[in-house]
């Protein structure tokens, strides 16, 4: 787990007292507490993308709060879940700049971390593993991927930056699709349609241009 967060009664006073201007202090003292939980958050989560990436997609976040605080909306979530979410947000959007700008899309290190995807009925009878197709020798495949992930809507490519990272808890998915006020049942099930539904997609996309 992350650092220990605060009481959710601290949350709503440190923010109010930011959103009022009427403690100097109080954004260090957020500050001082979110950031190394905002850090451990996200190496947790993307243990495989460099270190450098995880500070200043937390940094990013918490100066992102600090301008605009009453964006927060303190009836929906706790200040430390809305970071979160604002801090894996500003990760993956790293993770794609550095995909798009100077290496292949995936850093797979471990076969821990390979993300399955498993192919649409009819199309292939087995599942395969992106890292071994990836690895085969064809670096037309990274292209192929790039364009795929180009042609994807701002949810649709978060979500499929997550699976290819190798999430695989529901909650980030149903942070981004903005689903944490349902059941957690609910979650699941909407979740696994949507990665579903991607991994179906990307399977005809690698169809269409390999035939």
């Amino acid at each position: 787990m992350p650092a220990s967060e605060p009481s959710r009664h601290w949350q709503l006073q440190k923010h109010q007292q930011i959103v009022n201007e009427d403690s100097p202090t109080a954004f260090a003292q957020l500050s001082e507490l979110a950031l190394p939980h905002l850090i451990e958050f996200l190496q947790r989560e993307f243990r495989q993308v460099e270190v450098h990436l995880h500070e200043t997609a937390a940094i990013d976040s918490l100066l992102t709060y600090h301008t605009a605080p009453e964006k927060y909306d303190p009836e929906k979530l706790t200040l430390f879940a809305y970071l979160r979410m604002a801090a894996r947000h500003d990760l993956l959007n790293a993770i794609d700049r550095s995909n798009r700008q100077k290496r292949p899309l995936l850093d797979i290190d471990e076969p821990a971390i390979q993300s399955q995807l498993v192919t649409e009925a009819g199309l292939e009878s087995e599942p395969f593993y992106l890292e071994q197709w990836l690895d085969n020798g064809d670096s037309g495949k990274h292209t192929m991927l790039r364009q795929f992930e180009a042609e994807l809507d701002t949810t649709d490519r978060q979500l499929f930056l997550l699976m290819l990272n190798g999430v695989r808890e529901t909650e980030p998915y149903a942070e981004i699709m903005q689903l944490l006020t349902q059941p957690v049942a609910e979650q699941r099930r909407e979740v696994k349609r949507a990665k579903d539904r991607l991994t179906k997609k990307l399977t005809r996309y690698v169809n269409r241009q390999q035939n």
